[in-house]
């Protein structure tokens, strides 16, 4: 399989592709609000890093949420255009299933409990362990909770993403965790989670996983 996989969902802008041969070529920038400028540019990248056309693309893996309305549907639009024009499969990855899996292989151990701010005083978090082949596996369901209702009864050893720093002091804390705020999911996970568990999908058979039914508020800021 050639798979290009592509994550807009936070303000993390990236793009990789799977070489049948197994090469990973990726790119990664923190750029809010220009993903819509620097997608196009990073999927070309990749591609040429790959000496690869377009039309060689068997899968598109992309983030599906949840995660910053807008990002979320860049991501998802561009990868409907793309499965489209090739006629190829979608493979739709939590972006909370991508931020566990960069979390356990940049921080190690065994579980992660993964969190991305959702404004408004809320969190998008789920709790992932490492299964034997090294991929982020749930453990319960993803949430969407305000800090005060998060409630935790085994604490895992590593905690991700900036959700951590929304009223960090009301977060449960039953023993000590190593937690690293300035992760985030990128593409590479995606394609890492897309090659072992990823379930191709009908290009008009996909769903966005917003966790939350009111998506755009004035409040929010995509």
């Amino acid at each position: 399989m050639n798979i290009l996989a592509i994550d807009t969902a936070t303000e993390a802008c990236s793009a990789a592709f799977l070489r049948e041969d197994g090469q990973v070529f990726a790119e990664f920038e923190m750029a809010p609000r220009q993903h819509t400028r620097l997608l196009p540019k990073m999927m070309a990248a990749v591609l040429a890093g790959a000496r690869c056309p377009r039309s060689s693309i068997t899968h598109c893996a992309f983030s599906n949420g949840p995660g910053a309305f807008t990002g979320v549907r860049i991501a998802a639009a561009t990868a409907q255009g793309i499965a489209i024009a090739l006629k190829i499969p979608l493979l739709p990855i939590s972006t909370l299933a991508a931020l566990a899996q960069v979390s356990l292989d940049e921080q190690g151990g065994h579980s992660t409990m993964v969190a991305l701010d959702a404004r408004m005083g809320e969190v998008y978090w789920a709790i992932y362990h490492r299964d034997v082949d090294g991929i982020a596996c749930l453990r319960g369901q993803e949430r969407l909770n305000k800090i005060d209702e998060v409630v935790v009864d085994d604490m895992p050893e590593n905690g991700a993403g900036h959700g951590w720093l929304v009223g960090r002091s009301t977060w449960p804390a039953s023993k000590p965790i190593n937690i690293a705020p300035d992760l985030l999911p990128d593409a590479k996970a995606l394609l890492k989670l897309a090659v072992k568990v990823g379930e191709p999908v009908d290009v008009d058979k996909i769903s966005i996983n917003y966790l939350r039914n009111q998506v755009a508020k004035k409040s929010r800021k995509a």
